[in-house]
């Protein structure tokens, strides 16, 4: 599976998802909220029932005692009477409300309802009805449904995405193949024209021809960087990487060497420090595909006749062109694969995505400066 493809599935699945929780937690919210309020209801009526019993009972004292009042007491419930004036005449509650001018209200877990009297028995104008709140024991169930709704959704999205990507797979497949089957016909005719070139280099040619000769080898030259970089891309992920103790020293030298002719067909002058004996430990393939890139890069973007100073130190390499430089949007998105910002120049836009991907797997460090109409400078560090 392409990274690509797995980006997207994770891309599709986590939106898919995220729909689906907030989906869900809004339907399973409401209908939490829901019933609350059927209880609230519910336990409204019940109360009511209760306050009436009470009022019966009240009349019961008021009627059948002269002298001596016992206050009813209930077993689910508690009780207490106030007048008019809202002073308490007789309480079982456990705990005095202080709010006592709504009709239902919640304190400390228990429910409690104010009903109003008429008339008066035992002096009684408010009746306060007091009764432990249940708990509302839907939580665990909505929670349980919810996870497997969220696993049904896991599974079904994933195939669907699956199924939807399959027509695009196939696609990238074919491209891929193509792709292959073309870059390694063009591996035959590049090196054959170049070692032509190198043969008829060797021979007696007028000035006229051997400029000729320079702009075809400039670019077969440049033809065979990109088949480098087409190769990079498709076997990178399927060949081990061979790494080994290199000497970057002589690397950089050979690749300097190698693009000198592509250098002088703009007049530049290739300004070298390069320290001795510099060791890196990674692939030679690699390191050649770093170095390449960032030298090509600036070739192809400097100016005519100016200079692109390379300097090697035991900890970094840098290469800095006279270009046109970069703005900090432009910097911000030189690694994405395929983008390019002057489109006055060939190549794919694949460059510096090969440089950060090498970087990535060594644990390098690139940093790069650059400046409008000034040039850039590209500073590895290890």
């Amino acid at each position: 599976m392409y990274k690509s493809e797995k980006q997207t599935i994770f891309y599709v699945l986590g939106l898919y998802l995220s729909s689906t929780l907030l989906l869900i937690f809004t339907l399973f919210g409401s209908y939490y909220f829901y019933k609350l309020d059927e209880r609230t209801h519910s336990e409204k009526k019940i109360l009511k029932e209760l306050s009436l019993e009470l009022e019966e009972r009240l009349l019961e004292v008021h009627e059948n005692s002269d002298t001596k009042y016992e206050y009813p007491r209930f077993g689910q419930f508690k009780s207490a009477i106030y007048d008019i004036d809202k002073n308490l005449i007789f309480s079982t509650l456990q705990k005095t409300p202080k709010n006592l001018e709504q009709e239902l209200f919640f304190e400390d877990g228990n429910i409690y309802y104010i009903a109003s009297f008429k008339p008066y028995y035992l002096g009684a104008a408010y009746a306060v009805i007091e009764k432990k709140q249940e708990p509302l024991n839907i939580i665990g169930d909505l929670l349980i449904a919810a996870l497997l709704v969220v696993l049904i959704a896991l599974v079904t999205s994933f195939f669907l995405v699956k199924l939807v990507l399959r027509p695009l797979r196939n696609t990238l497949h074919l491209l891929d193949n193509f792709i292959k089957e073309t870059t390694h016909e063009l591996n035959t005719p590049i090196t054959t024209i170049l070692t032509n070139i190198e043969t008829l280099e060797g021979t007696e040619c007028d000035e006229k021809s051997i400029k000729k000769l320079q702009r075809i080898k400039t670019a077969s030259m440049t033809i065979s960087n990109l088949y480098q970089d087409l190769v990079y891309l498709l076997l990178n992920h399927q060949v081990a990487s061979q790494n080994q103790t290199l000497n970057l020293s002589e690397i950089v030298s050979q690749r300097v060497y190698y693009f000198s002719d592509m250098a002088n067909a703009k007049k530049l002058t290739l300004d070298t420090t390069l320290q001795d004996d510099v060791h890196f430990f990674a692939d030679k393939q690699k390191m050649e595909r770093l170095i390449d890139n960032i030298l090509s890069n600036a070739i192809k973007y400097t100016n005519r006749a100016t200079t692109i100073t390379i300097t090697l130190t035991p900890s970094s390499l840098s290469v800095q062109d006279e270009g046109g430089g970069m703005s900090q949007e432009e910097i911000s998105r030189i690694f994405e694969r395929y983008s390019r910002f002057d489109k006055t120049q060939g190549g794919f836009g694949i460059g510096y995505s090969i440089i950060k991907s090498i970087v990535d797997e060594y644990g390098m460090r690139i940093a790069i400066d650059s400046e409008q109409k000034k040039g850039t400078k590209v500073t590895l560090t290890w």
